[in-house]
């Protein structure tokens, strides 16, 4: 084992890590920090009798979490964006084909939660996204660490397990009630049927070179596209809105998460365009700044001065 692993590769550990989050049993408490901010997290997935569960819980403030028990996705007290991020490992896009955006390369040894890792650099090869340090389980590749950082290297937002136990046996009592959490949420997301980015009414003409549609609309009415790079994620949501709209284009950011807002008239109804992605905000707002509307909306559509 140590022999294989002292030699494997960059393409190797990228492949163990895209296997491992989805394949392996794991449980254990994450810290999340951006900024002065900090939170912590359980993260609880596996098989139990056969089925695929996975559970998110936040550990700090009031309840939020996050349950998906084979291909139902239950939430309690949370927005549809976050919904869509808890689809991360779900993407379709993968690590294998990353060399023409990224520069990957193996670092150091070290240890992250009582756990020997192995240490990934993954630089970007233009400004159109950031880049990445990940730790991985030396063992079974699960990521035990990620860090974000941006062109002068500063570090945006860290993930981190603080312990975790992976391999073993999931216990019915972890798995959360998935019943009560359906009476919570009544509407759940089936995460199989999505509307065909065809039939969606507008689209982007420009998007970040290796970034491909990974998730689209449950329903006809939830306009939103994600699409990946295979490891940055971006969601653009087109929403109609009764409130005032703001007088021009703006962004906020957290950690290295970006929302980049555009106020657009169509036909007579206020519309607001949000980007919201891994990416830098001059990105964010490129993608923002591309969309366009089909024939019958298209000559309707204006930007809000």
């Amino acid at each position: 084992m140590a022999a294989w692993a002292d030699t494997a590769s960059t393409d190797t550990w990228l492949n163990r890590l895209s296997q491992s989050m989805g394949e392996l049993n794991y449980r254990g408490v994450m810290t999340y920090s951006r900024g002065d901010h900090q939170e912590s997290l359980r993260v609880t997935h596996g098989t139990y009798n056969g089925e695929e569960y996975e559970r998110l819980e936040h550990l700090d403030g009031e309840r939020r979490e996050v349950i998906r028990h084979g291909q139902q996705l239950t939430c309690i007290q949370l927005g549809r964006r976050l919904d869509l991020l808890f689809h991360r490992h779900l993407l379709k896009a993968g690590l294998s084909d990353l060399d023409p955006f990224y520069e990957v390369s193996i670092g150091e040894e070290g240890r992250v939660a009582g756990h020997r890792a192995v240490n990934l650099n993954i630089k970007p090869r233009d400004e159109l996204r950031f880049g990445y340090r990940l730790a991985l389980d030396y063992d079974t590749g699960l990521l035990l660490r990620s860090e974000a950082f941006d062109a002068s290297g500063r570090v945006l937002e860290r993930l981190q397990f603080v312990e975790v136990e992976i391999g073993q046996p999931l216990k019915k009592e972890w798995l959360g009630d998935v019943q009560s959490a359906a009476k919570t949420a009544p509407d759940p997301l089936p995460i199989d049927r999505v509307i065909e980015e065809e039939q969606m009414p507008w689209k982007p003409q420009w998007l970040p070179p290796g970034f491909a549609l990974t998730l689209a609309p449950h329903r006809p009415n939830d306009e939103a596209l994600t699409y990946s790079d295979g490891l940055a994620v971006l969601s653009i949501f087109v929403e109609s809105t009764t409130a005032p709209l703001p007088s021009g284009e703006g962004s906020a950011m957290q950690g290295a998460t970006v929302a980049y807002t555009r106020p657009v008239q169509i036909s007579t109804t206020p519309h607001l365009v949000v980007v919201v992605g891994d990416v830098p905000a001059a990105t964010a707002k490129r993608v923002a700044n591309s969309i366009v509307w089909d024939k019958e909306q298209q000559s309707e559509a204006s930007n809000i001065k």
